[in-house]
C-alpha cells in the first residue's frame, strides 16, 4: 500500500516539476473529457437502439410463433369438425363396417377417404379415422401397433368427450417416418368421433400437422438468442420445452404469448447477458476505441511538447551558463513562433549585458584612474597656501600690488579645486571659482577677451561636478586664444529635470584629426593635449552614467562650442 502511494504521489508531483508533463497531462485532459463524454453518449444510445431492437426481434418471434400454433391448431379444429359433420349427416353415406364386403362398402370407403384426403393441405401431414378395434381410414400408411404403443396415445382417456391436445411428438407410427427426408416432428390433435353407434362408436380422428416450421423457430431462439422456450396447456402440462440445463434465473428477460385458440401459453426466457450481449460488445469497442485514441493523444502530446521542451530546456541551458559567467554563450533561434522570438530577445539581452559588464569595467578603470590621479593631485595644501600667503606677503611690503591681486586670486581657486571633501558643489561656487580664474588671466591678458555669462534664474544652487568649468576655460586660453584675445560665452539653462550648459569660444577651433579621439579614455597622449576635457568628460560619466558628459563641435578658424547635460540636482538646503 506505501508503494502504491508513493507512486501516485509521485504522479501528481511530477506535472510540478515537468512542463513536459505538464503539456502531456494537459492534452491528455482536454482530449479524455470530450472522448469520455463522445464514448458514453454514442454507447448509450447504441445500446439503446440494440436492446430495444433485440427486444422488438424477439418479441416479435414470439408472435411468430403465436401466430404458426395458432393458425395450425384453428385448420385442424377446422378439418375436425367437418369430418364429424361428415360422418353425422343422414344424407350421406356413412361407415356401416369396418372393411368392407360388398361394393357399397367399398365405394363409401373410398368416397370417405377421398373426403379426408380433400382436407389435406401442404402441412397437414396425416388425417385419420381409427376405429376402436386399431383399424383405419386414411390414404397414408400407418402402423397401429406402433401408435398404441407411444406414450401419448397411451395417455389419452379411453372415453373421450371432448378434444384431447397431444401436443410435439416424432411420428415413429407413420410408415415412411423413419426415412431421411421425412417429417421429425409434428403437432398432432385427437378428436373423438360424435356418433356412438356402430363402427363409429369409441372411434377417434387423428389430425398431424408438419411442425418442422415451429421448430424451425424454436431452433432459432434456442441456438441464436439462448433462449428457453416452454409452451404449456391451460391445465399447465408442459407441451414442449428447450432441451437444456439451464436454470432460470431472476434477471432473466422473458416474453409471454397467450395462444387464443387452445388456451395455450408461450414463455420465452433469454439470459440477461445474452439480452445485453450487442450492448457489452458496444461498450467494449467503445473502451478499446477511447483507449487507442488516448494512446494516439498521448503519442501526438508526445511528439508535439517535446519540441517545445526540447528547446526550452536549451534556453534554460544557455541562461544557466550565462548565470556561470560565459556571457559569449548564444541559444539557436529555429523558428519565429513565441519561442523563437524569446531565444531571439535573450540573446539580444546577453548582448547588452556584454557591452554592459564591459561598460562596468571601463568605467571601474577610469575610477581606478581617478583615484590614482587624485592621489597624485593631493598634495599638502597647508605648505603651498603658506608659500603662497608669504610670497603674497613680501609683494604687498614690497608694494608689487598686481603681483599680490594675483597671488589672492590664485589663492581663491586653488582653495576651491584642492578641496577634496565635495564631489559635487552647487553651479554658483563653482562660477566664483571661474571668476577668480579669469581675474588671474585678465591681470595676464589685460583686456583682450571678453566674457559673457548668460545664466537663468533658479540654477545657482543645481550640483555640478566639482573642478569642471576651469579645465575647459583653461584649454581655451592655452589652445583657442592667441595671446588670451576672443570672446567666451557662457549659458546655463534651466531644462526641466535637466541643466544644459553651453560654452562658445570664437578661437582656432579642435583640428578634425583630435576631434575623433580627445575624450576616448583609452586613448594614449603625449603630453597635456586638451587633458582636461578629457577628465571633465569623466567627471560627468562617473556621477551620472554614460549617457552624459561632453558633445564638443568645432570649426577650424570660427571656434569650438561644448554642450553639456546633466540631471537636476539642487543643494539640501534648497531643494523643494
Amino acid at each position: 500500500m506505501c508503494a502504491i502511494f508513493r507512486f501516485f504521489k509521485r504522479m501528481i508531483e511530477l506535472p510540478q516539476k515537468s512542463i513536459h508533463a505538464k503539456l502531456i497531462l494537459f492534452f491528455l485532459i482536454v482530449a479524455i473529457i470530450p472522448l469520455l463524454m463522445l464514448g458514453t453518449l454514442s454507447y448509450r444510445q447504441s445500446a439503446d437502439i440494440i436492446n430495444t431492437q433485440f427486444g422488438n426481434y424477439g418479441q416479435y418471434v414470439v408472435t411468430q410463433l403465436q401466430f404458426q400454433i395458432d393458425s395450425s391448431l384453428s385448420q385442424m379444429q377446422i378439418i375436425a369438425h367437418d369430418i364429424n359433420t361428415y360422418l353425422l349427416d343422414p344424407t350421406l353415406i356413412v361407415l356401416r363396417e369396418e372393411i368392407p364386403r360388398t361394393y357399397n362398402g367399398f365405394l363409401a370407403q373410398k368416397n370417405f377417404e377421398r373426403y379426408l384426403e380433400a382436407h389435406r393441405t401442404l402441412e397437414m401431414q396425416g388425417i385419420y379415422l381409427i376405429t376402436q378395434s386399431g383399424y383405419y381410414y386414411g390414404r397414408n400408411r400407418l402402423d397401429v401397433e406402433k401408435l398404441r404403443k407411444e406414450q401419448w396415445w397411451q395417455d389419452i382417456p379411453i372415453k373421450l368427450d371432448g378434444e384431447y391436445w397431444i401436443g410435439f411428438y416424432e411420428p415413429h407410427h407413420s410408415l415412411g417416418a423413419d426415412e431421411p427426408h421425412g417429417t421429425r416432428n409434428m403437432l398432432g390433435l385427437v378428436v373423438p368421433v360424435k356418433s356412438s353407434y356402430g363402427v363409429l362408436k369409441q372411434s377417434r380422428i387423428l389430425l398431424e400437422m408438419d411442425a418442422e416450421k415451429l421448430f424451425h423457430l424454436f431452433d432459432l431462439l434456442e441456438r441464436d438468442m439462448k433462449a428457453t422456450i416452454v409452451i404449456r396447456d391451460g391445465q399447465g402440462q408442459t407441451m414442449y420445452k428447450s432441451a437444456t440445463d439451464r436454470k432460470q434465473a431472476e434477471d432473466d428477460i422473458v416474453w409471454t404469448q397467450q395462444l387464443e385458440t387452445s388456451g395455450w401459453s408461450i414463455e420465452v426466457r433469454v439470459p440477461y447477458e445474452q439480452y445485453y450481449r450487442s450492448s457489452n460488445v458496444i461498450g467494449t469497442l467503445t473502451l478499446l476505441t477511447v483507449g487507442i485514441c488516448l494512446l494516439l493523444v498521448l503519442l501526438l502530446a508526445y511528439l508535439l511538447s517535446h519540441p517545445i521542451t526540447r528547446r526550452i530546456k536549451r534556453l534554460k541551458e544557455s541562461m544557466r551558463l550565462v548565470g556561470t559567467g560565459e556571457l559569449m554563450t548564444r541559444t539557436a533561434v529555429d523558428s519565429q513562433d513565441e519561442l523563437g522570438n524569446l531565444a531571439e530577445h535573450f540573446n539580444q539581452m546577453v548582448v547588452q549585458l556584454q557591452r554592459l559588464v564591459e561598460e562596468v569595467g571601463r568605467t571601474e578603470q577610469l575610477k581606478k584612474e581617478a583615484e590614482l590621479r587624485a592621489f597624485h593631485y593631493q598634495i599638502n595644501p597647508h605648505l603651498l597656501f603658506n608659500t603662497l600667503n608669504s610670497i603674497q606677503w613680501h609683494a604687498r611690503l614690497s608694494g608689487a600690488n598686481e603681483i599680490n591681486d594675483m597671488l589672492y586670486h590664485l589663492i581663491m581657486v586653488l582653495e576651491g579645486n584642492l578641496d577634496f571633501t565635495q564631489e559635487l558643489v552647487t553651479l554658483e561656487r563653482e562660477l566664483q571659482t571661474l571668476r577668480h580664474y579669469l581675474a588671474v588671466q585678465e591681470i595676464r591678458y589685460g583686456d583682450n577677451f571678453r566674457f559673457l555669462l548668460d545664466m537663468e534664474e533658479g540654477v545657482g544652487h543645481c550640483l555640478i561636478p566639482r573642478m569642471s568649468l576651469q579645465p575647459l576655460f583653461e584649454n581655451i586660453f592655452f589652445h583657442a586664444f592667441e595671446d588670451g584675445q576672443g570672446t567666451i560665452h557662457l549659458q546655463v539653462k534651466d531644462g526641466g529635470d535637466c541643466i544644459c550648459l553651453i560654452l562658445n569660444d570664437d578661437g582656432a577651433g579642435i583640428p578634425e584629426d583630435k576631434m575623433s579621439s580627445m575624450l576616448k579614455p583609452q586613448q594614449a597622449r603625449s603630453g597635456k593635449g586638451r587633458l582636461g576635457m578629457q577628465n571633465v568628460d569623466q567627471k560627468f560619466k562617473l556621477h551620472f552614467g554614460a549617457d552624459y558628459g561632453l558633445d564638443v563641435r568645432s570649426v577650424r578658424g570660427e571656434g569650438t562650442t561644448v554642450q553639456v547635460k546633466w540631471p537636476k540636482r539642487e543643494e539640501l538646503s534648497h531643494a523643494g
